[in-house]
């Protein structure tokens, strides 16, 4: 137009806005946007375009100096700055300027909509998303998709189920974003059978022959639901992985247990040149926890300081792993190194306190913590029960679970009322343990009944146990141990019938006792100790050593009575070794 000598009108300068605005030149779009005398809608929506690619809070600015200039906004207006106010997490506007389109007669415009239920879905208000969703006249996949992906995020996996198969009812194929949302769903809720129509479905579509994101999502659904086999059948076909490929299989290694595969996938895929990210090396964390591997631990924590951004998850991870392969001492270091500290860090180290046995230090800190001004929450007073469950602290572990529901307001779980059974009954305090189990306004899970009944075992109340050791029995309790309790127990109250019933269950089912072990690392060196376990090298140099520390033992009196004599069967017997 320079060169022709030709004079612009109004339509050639708003598309040369928007050529402008897709070359990326936002700052020759806005030059020629601010000299326009007059800016029509169009004119307007080519700059809020411009804007929302790169700077969406400038979107809001112009939409609302559009408003006081007298521009009326049309569907494409709302549309992008709805969008605006999802990435910039900005409900409160969004909800402003939804009213409008409503008052300006766009409440049922499928682009309008489907933008307001992304905001709210990000914002994971999904009784909101649902009202404006059930009001569509229209709805088209994106529509649905946000829905599904919005029940997902806000932790809402049955109801993102419930909307792809009304969904499929109202005649709608799901794409690649929706099936995502929907294997997520099924992850969360532990779907093993639904996930595995949904991989079926997805190969007859062949959906997710290149599709990284997809795939990994598979991967990450089956290693939720243990299982493993088939998270590695599909990880290992993947023509393409990434990162988060890699991650999702570590951590559902370490998740179900399985430490050793954890961390030799983790060096595996160092091997195809992926660096570790936080998901990976916080997986892999969890698994030197599980082993004891307290040098891998510590490498790990080098790598973390030297490579990424030190972060709070990080530092609860690491504080957890150091707590469980017995270096508290490098725990609470690394705790007064963080210098912002959230309410899950202090947890944490609370928590590591307590399976140390160390429930003043707990108590201790969480004093501490209350200095500070954070609120504990649910999982800050069940750690610290717990550690006053641990340490015998019986008076200070009822004065904070008072403290807990009629101060803080907090209402128990199963959890707190767990750790309160078991540190009444570890001290004898029986009746009053079945006393706070009666006070529960939920059933009593099998935890607290196992609590109260060892209680009950150990200082031979008879009444409270045979009640106790009844409600055991009717949750058909899958652990070996469980039943040993029940019925050595029963041996102890000399019910011979019901203790021989017990033996010939666990005879006739099979069951077995997974053999215990402990694991020590010495000079960098791994060293298990499995239960019977006779082919170690010093093993009649530690059979010495115990026999010395039980001498020790009887002359100070620390030897537990062993006056009753069970009747276990001999081939029983050696099951419970």
């Amino acid at each position: 137009m320079l060169t022709t000598g030709l004079s612009p009108n109004s339509n050639s300068l708003v598309r040369l806005i928007a050529s402008y605005a897709r070359v990326g030149d936002i700052v020759s779009a806005r030059r020629i946007f601010d000299k326009l005398t007059q800016r029509g809608v169009d004119a307007w929506n080519s700059m809020i375009v411009a804007y929302s690619r790169i700077y969406p809070s400038e979107v809001l600015n112009l939409y609302y100096k559009m408003i006081t200039e007298g521009v009326r906004p049309d569907s494409s207006t709302f549309t992008v700055v709805l969008k605006a106010c999802s990435s910039l997490m900005e409900l409160e506007a969004g909800e402003e300027i939804w009213h409008w389109a409503m008052d300006f007669g766009y409440g049922s415009d499928v682009f309008v909509v489907s933008s307001v239920l992304n905001l709210y879905a990000k914002s994971e208000k999904m009784d909101k998303a649902k009202v404006v969703f059930d009001k569509m006249l229209k709805r088209d996949i994106v529509s649905w998709t946000t829905m599904i992906t919005g029940f997902v995020k806000s932790k809402r996996p049955s109801e993102a189920i419930d909307v792809y198969r009304r969904m499929q009812k109202a005649g709608f194929e799901g794409d690649g974003v929706a099936i995502v949302g929907l294997i997520q769903a099924c992850g969360s809720l532990g779907d093993s059978k639904l996930g595995l129509s949904i991989h079926g479905y997805m190969v007859r579509r062949e959906m997710a022959m290149d599709n990284v994101l997809l795939q990994t999502s598979l991967v990450d659904m089956y290693a939720k639901n243990g299982l493993l086999e088939l998270a590695s059948l599909v990880f290992k076909e993947m023509p393409h992985k990434n990162v988060i490929s890699w991650g999702a299989l570590i951590s559902g290694f370490a998740q179900n247990g399985f430490a050793g595969n954890a961390l030799e996938l983790l060096v595996e895929m160092q091997s195809f040149g992926f660096k570790p990210d936080s998901v990976s090396l916080i997986s892999a964390l969890l698994a030197c926890s599980q082993l004891g591997y307290l040098k891998w631990g510590k490498s790990l924590h080098g790598y973390i300081v030297r490579r990424l951004h030190f972060e709070q998850v990080s530092g609860t991870a690491l504080i957890d792993m150091y707590a469980k392969c017995g270096a508290l001492s490098y725990a609470r270091t690394l705790f007064e190194q963080i210098d912002s500290r959230d309410l899950i860090l202090w947890n944490a180290m609370i928590a590591s306190y307590g399976i140390h046995g160390d429930g003043k230090e707990a108590l201790s800190l969480f004093l501490q913590m209350r200095e500070t001004n954070l609120n504990p929450d649910h999982a800050t007073f069940a750690s610290l029960l717990s550690a006053c469950s641990h340490s015998g602290l019986v008076e200070e572990g009822k004065h904070w679970f008072h403290f807990m529901v009629n101060e803080s307001k907090i209402q128990p779980d199963e959890k707190h009322y767990a750790c309160m059974v078991d540190l009444l009954s570890r001290a004898g305090q029986v009746e009053e343990a079945y006393q706070l189990i009666k006070s529960m306004h939920t059933e009593p899970g099998l935890a607290i009944w196992v609590a109260l009944l060892s209680g009950c075992y150990n200082y031979r109340n008879l009444l409270i146990g045979e009640m106790a050791a009844k409600k055991i029995l009717e949750s058909n309790p899958d652990d070996l141990g469980i039943y040993v309790l029940v019925s050595n127990f029963f041996s102890m109250a000399k019910k011979w019938d019901e203790a021989a019933v017990l033996r010939k269950i666990m005879k006739n089912t099979g069951m077995r006792k997974v053999p215990g072990y402990s694991a020590v690392e010495v000079n960098g060196k791994h060293q298990v100790f499995l239960m019977e376990h006779k082919s170690l090298n010093q093993y009649e140099d530690i059979l010495q050593i115990l026999g010395t520390l039980d001498d020790v033992m009887r002359a100070n009196r620390c030897v537990p009575e062993t006056e009753l004599v069970f009747h276990v069967m001999e081939e029983v017997k050696g099951h419970f070794l």
